[in-house]
């Protein structure tokens, strides 16, 4: 988070969630574990030079953003266990 972002202030959780697809091209499953980040409210984010924007995002906006298939349970997942509750310390 740091490198890509600049921002420090980060608490990180495991979701117990993975976002998957398979990939038809080239015949594979892609998994990867999604973790939930808290950032500080006075953090500035400092995008390095690998990127050129970013944008913050409720749940409902990035709902209607989404492309790969799968990602809208992620997302209401997280929401349900990280937002509308507190996450575990």
């Amino acid at each position: 988070m740091r490198e890509e972002t600049g921002l420090t202030d980060i608490r990180l959780y495991v979701s117990n969630t993975f976002e998957q697809y398979y990939h038809p091209k080239s015949d594979f499953i892609y998994m990867a574990p999604v973790f939930v980040g808290f950032v500080g409210e006075e953090e500035q984010v400092k995008l390095n030079e690998e990127h050129s924007d970013y944008a913050w995002f409720t749940f409902k906006e990035a709902l209607q953003q989404i492309t790969v298939p799968g990602n809208d349970c992620v997302l209401s997942f997280i929401e349900k266990h990280f937002v509308k509750v507190k996450p575990y310390t």
